[in-house]
């Protein structure tokens, strides 16, 4: 089951975390200021710190630990544009009013400070629920239409994407849906295999699992 797991894991959040520290080593001289991220614990977490990224955790869960307790749509414990760079991972299909939610981060944010992100699309709910939204690239755009973008890209096409939605009976549902699942392994990665197959001869961006973006506001700290 463990392994299935991570197997799960490793596909819907593939190129995430590469994608991650490309951000980060492109945008380096902005992630040594103050650096906030959404979201405390888990992965997460763990890959901003392999980064390099020492990130003042906020988070709406006392359970999580986070060095903020707050929400993002709530964020006055942050001086208007007082923070360089949020990284706002895998966290906004959680959020109940993500367009409060975007005016508090373009407030927070100085001139010139980044916005990067991430958030599912074809993905099965999790987090029930608490899972509320799903996001285009267009949905992404007029969410935060006060950014500049600087870029957005699927995390895969829409086959690949299927099979991480596969891939995902091992890892949510009930116990008994997850073990039913797992005894039923060998055929769901057989069809998950198939489908991956299936994306790379062809290829199709209408539909991904998910999106990795970075937003900038405009205008310049220097100025």
């Amino acid at each position: 089951m463990k392994r299935l797991y991570r197997f799960s894991k490793n596909r819907s959040r593939r190129n995430l975390y590469a994608w991650l520290g490309e951000a980060i080593e492109d945008g380096r001289p902005y992630t040594y200021g103050t650096t906030v991220s959404i979201g405390a614990g888990g992965e997460v977490d763990e890959a901003l710190r392999q980064c390099g990224v020492c990130a003042t955790t906020v988070d709406v869960e006392p359970a999580r630990k986070p060095d903020v307790l707050a929400s993002v749509e709530d964020l006055d414990v942050f001086a208007d544009s007082s923070v360089d760079t949020v990284y706002f991972l895998e966290v906004m299909e959680h959020v109940q009013k993500p367009h409060r939610a975007a005016v508090e981060l373009f407030r927070v944010l100085r001139p010139g400070g980044y916005l990067i992100g991430s958030t599912p699309f074809l993905l099965g709910i999790h987090d029930a629920p608490g899972d509320y939204f799903r996001f285009t690239g267009h949905g992404l755009r007029m969410l935060f239409n006060r950014f500049s973008e600087v870029s957005i890209r699927e995390r895969n096409g829409y086959f690949a994407a299927l099979a991480v939605m596969t891939t995902r009976l091992f890892v949510v549902g009930s116990v008994r849906d997850r073990r039913r699942a797992a005894l039923w392994s060998p055929v769901l990665l057989m069809i998950v295999y198939a489908l991956e197959l299936i994306d790379r001869i062809l290829p199709s961006q209408d539909g991904t699992t998910g999106y990795f973006f970075i937003f900038r506001k405009p205008g310049s700290s220097e100025e």
